[in-house]
Order: structure tokens, then sequence, then C-alpha cells
């Protein structure tokens, strides 16, 4: 099977913003803390009592979402051992197993191994040392890179985070939806964020 490249730029300007765009997904389904010390709170609300931390990749069942009016998503889940509550959707991955099996079942399907360049072009001193997390069809890019199956005129999803390291950290976000054509995925392609 041929490997063909795509990329992803995150570039951050002078003001960031947090922007959150719900998927539609059939609850339960399954989600996997993709930070260290995930909060789960009683609820949708960061200011809530905060029952247990989840870990880096541990499952949880999710239940359902909260839509704030702030644009946050909150995801009500239920831990292994039971415990009911509330995560912020930064810090829970969802594999968007409808897109993955779509391009996995498609007779044009490729194998191709997605690369994410980040860079940073002005930080107008708001801060220099950031966090960076990304997400392809809500599978975690480990280390920038991931590879999975891409086929022509079959959606998938890209997303990034980026995090100051500060007290007070400013984050920006952003999901967005791409199809590739099919010479996108014969030759390979780039998606700007």
């Amino acid at each position: 099977m041929r490997k063909y490249w795509i990329a992803g730029l995150l570039s951050m300007f002078l003001l960031l913003s947090a922007i959150s765009t719900a998927t539609a997904l059939t609850y339960p389904c399954e989600g996997v803390a993709n930070a260290v010390n995930v909060r789960l709170r009683k609820s949708s609300s960061t200011t809530a009592k905060q029952i247990t931390t989840l870990d880096k990749d541990e499952s949880v069942t999710v239940l359902g979402e909260v839509v704030k009016k702030n644009g946050d998503i909150w995801y009500q889940v239920e831990t292994s051992k039971g415990r009911s509550g509330y995560v912020l959707s930064d810090y829970l991955s969802i594999p968007e197993t409808e897109l993955i099996q779509a391009a996995q079942n498609s007779p044009d399907a490729v194998l191709m191994q997605l690369k994410v360049k980040a860079s940073c072009r002005n930080t107008n001193h708001v801060g220099k040392n950031w966090t960076q997390y990304y997400e392809w069809n809500g599978i975690t890019l480990t280390e920038g890179e991931a590879e999975n199956y891409v086929a022509p005129d079959v959606e998938l999803t890209l997303y990034g985070r980026i995090r100051e390291r500060d007290t007070k950290p400013d984050t920006a976000t952003e999901k967005l939806t791409y199809t590739p054509t099919a010479e996108e995925a014969a030759h390979g392609f780039v998606v700007t964020q």
C-alpha cells in the first residue's frame, strides 16, 4: 500500500480565541482522556466541585454533551469505576468511528501519514512557552504524527489546540472538516488551520 503525506499548519496570531465545534455524535460512545489529570467535575463548569481526575489515555463512557452559552462543550461521562460527572471537551478525545470506517471501507482508500507542522509567527508578548495537541478523526496524533486511511469524497476532521503554559493560560482551538478530492487522495494535500 502506498503512503502519502498530508500536513496541517497551526499558526498563532496576535489574539487567541477559543473556538469549539460540536460534532454529531451518537451516545453512549467511548471517550479517551487526552491529557494528564483531567478533572471530572460534578457539573458542567470549571468552578464545579472536582469528583476525581482521569489519567491520560483512560477510557470513559460518554453519555451526552452540554453546550454552554460561551461555546464550551462539556461531556457527561461515566468512568469504569462507576463515577459520573462532566469533562470539558478539550480534554476528551472521541474517535469518530463512522468517518474512520467510511474511509477504510472505500474502494479508493489510501493509507496516509499525517504530519502536523506548527509555527508561531508573532506572540506579541502573550507568552513563549506553549503546549500543542492534535487529533485526526478523534484519534490523538502522537508527537504530531498519525497514520490512517483517506478516501476521495470521505470527510475527515482535524482538531488542534495550543495552550500557553502560564497561571492564566491563553488557549486556541480549532476543529475543521475537510473532504479530500480524488487527486488529493492520490497525491497528498496540505490543510491549514
